[in-house]
């Protein structure tokens, strides 16, 4: 058509930038919190698509995080290392929804979600992770 402009389509995928930017316009708004929508299983695969150095990084990175009491931030990190099938990082992500181990990390404004850590605790213990199934058995023993 003559005169008609072209039209340009928004990228699918934000940019790291771009979640960076909402997070932190986020959390400055204080805006009420929304129920977080429910997590799909994690999947469990034996083949790693991403870069073992990135992995390493991501790990280190969550770890820093946590540390700083930043679970959010942690989980954001952990899961694509997760589901691309690293045990230590689905261990790691469980422990954030893990209600023992933010109980002793002393953080505040995030909610333990059992059902969440078991499912990752799962994904590690399908990965190898001995840590995964002896905390599988303790979240067990706590809520009986």
């Amino acid at each position: 058509m003559p005169g008609a402009r072209p039209m340009t389509m928004a990228s699918a995928t934000p940019s790291r930038e771009e979640m960076k930017s909402a997070y932190q316009s986020a959390l400055q708004s204080q805006a009420p919190i929304a129920a977080p929508a429910p997590e799909p299983a994690p999947p469990v695969s034996a083949i790693h698509h991403l870069d073992p150095d990135e992995i390493v990084a991501s790990l280190k990175r969550a770890g820093t995080l946590i540390a700083s009491g930043d679970i959010a931030a942690a989980r954001l990190v952990l899961r694509p290392v997760a589901e691309d099938g690293d045990a230590q990082a689905s261990v790691m992500l469980a422990e954030s929804y893990d209600p023992e181990i933010l109980d002793k990390l002393v953080v505040h404004g995030i909610v333990p979600d059992v059902a969440r850590a078991r499912r990752w605790y799962e994904a590690a213990k399908r990965l190898g992770s001995a840590e995964a199934n002896q905390r599988l058995e303790l979240l067990a023993s706590q809520n009986r």
